[in-house]
């Protein structure tokens, strides 16, 4: 029997939905549906002590972020601006250089949430606070003051880190890389949806042409590349969208009818992961 279940994610002004799996399908493991609909579960209830705002997420300046397992130093990129001096090297200047923009963190402060392990026992430590790093793809683990560690990957299969309001899922798949975590947008019996996220740091790069009006920009960045996935759980295929109805038509050929009836009623909305989600909710029922 097929059960369903949908709520809101507030992150980014975006519902993000996720569907049950089937516990009768024989390629599902039961263990893993039960894990995966405990961290829905959990993240749908408003426990979460520290209220985060949804445009905290990503738009936090982080500057002298020191978190061993993120400096862009250990990989190989000098964190020191420029010398001091003017932009043609004549006038000494003090270099002026603007806050960090964005963040190797997922979250702009550490978490609760709930792990699941290689056995898929689901592991509850409140005292247990927890972060993302996009620039590793580690899972970030804290207890009190202590400095944060990262969680040995080959022991997690999935993952939460649950916000004041909805919160974020993560899990390994295998069909796609087994050795990396992608967020969940959707996940279903027919069709699954899920988000990879990548973090390079960009050195500020600013310079004077002219001698007089500087170009470039005069602040490091922390820029995200997100790639999204689409699997088709009966064929157990997998292909790379990106957030057009171009894309996602590709992506789904062979339901063309449902999805331009799809696309037909919801002319006017954005495309968003909700919509993506939506989307595969319909074709999953």
């Amino acid at each position: 029997m097929k059960s369903k279940i949908f709520f809101t994610v507030s992150v980014m002004l975006c519902a993000q939905f996720f569907l049950r799996a089937q516990t009768s399908n024989p390629k599902v493991n039961p263990l893993d549906v039960v894990a995966f609909n405990r961290l829905v579960d959990y993240i749908k209830t408003d426990t979460q002590e520290a209220k985060i705002a949804e445009y905290e997420r990503n738009n936090i300046s982080h500057q002298g972020e020191e978190n061993v397992l993120s400096i862009p130093i250990a990989r190989g990129v000098t964190a020191e601006g420029p010398e001091s001096g003017s932009w043609d090297k004549f006038l000494p200047t003090v270099y002026h250089k603007d806050a960090t923009v964005g963040s190797p963190f997922l979250i702009s402060l550490y978490v609760q949430g709930l792990v699941v392990n290689q056995l898929d026992t689901v592991i509850n430590k409140p005292d247990y606070l927890y972060n993302y790093d996009k620039i590793t793809g580690n899972l970030l683990l804290k207890r009190n003051n202590q400095d944060p560690i990262a969680v040995n990957r080959d022991q997690v299969n999935m993952f939460c880190l649950k916000l004041d309001k909805g919160g974020f899922i993560f899990m390994r798949v295998p069909l796609i890389n087994s050795n990396e975590y992608f967020q969940v947008i959707s996940k279903g019996s027919k069709y699954s949806s899920y988000k990879l996220y990548k973090n390079v740091f960009v050195k500020a790069n600013q310079q004077s042409t002219s001698g007089y009006m500087p170009d470039g920009k005069n602040y490091d960045e922390y820029k995200d590349v997100e790639t999204y996935y689409m699997i088709d759980e009966t064929k157990r295929e997998w292909s790379v969208f990106e957030l057009t109805k171009k894309s996602i038509r590709k992506a789904l050929i062979e339901q063309s009818p449902a999805v331009e009836q799809y696309v037909k009623d919801h002319r006017g909305d954005n495309i968003t992961e909700s919509y993506v989600a939506q989307l595969l909710g319909k074709l999953n029922n």
